[in-house]
């Protein structure tokens, strides 16, 4: 049985590693999008607005998780409330995309 880890550097490890997995959630969604916009019935126009968004939020939200991680890094471990409010934005933003592209 392995021993749990402690130590002053495991919170930022972790906080890193929650980071990442944000990052790859975003970038499922945007897949998902992505697929959703492909097969619409709403033309093509439709459909390249909504992959457009769907990779211009993933952008967004991977230039945010990169930029929180290497402040992580650097042991600048306090949140300014922007990053979360940007990423809370980027998830209405996808919601608001899928329903756009399941309507039309």
């Amino acid at each position: 049985m392995t021993q749990p880890v402690h130590g002053p550097g495991v919170p930022i490890i972790r906080t890193g590693l929650a980071w990442r997995r944000t990052a790859l959630s975003f970038a499922t969604v945007t897949l998902l999008a992505l697929r959703l916009a492909l097969t619409s019935d709403g033309g093509v126009p439709v459909a390249a607005a909504g992959a457009l968004a769907a990779l211009a939020a993933c952008a967004t939200a991977l230039v945010v998780v990169r930029r929180r991680v290497a402040d992580l890094r650097h042991g600048r471990t306090s949140l300014n409330g922007r990053t979360l409010l940007l990423c809370a934005i980027l998830a209405v933003g996808y919601a608001l995309i899928g329903a756009v592209l399941m309507i039309l």
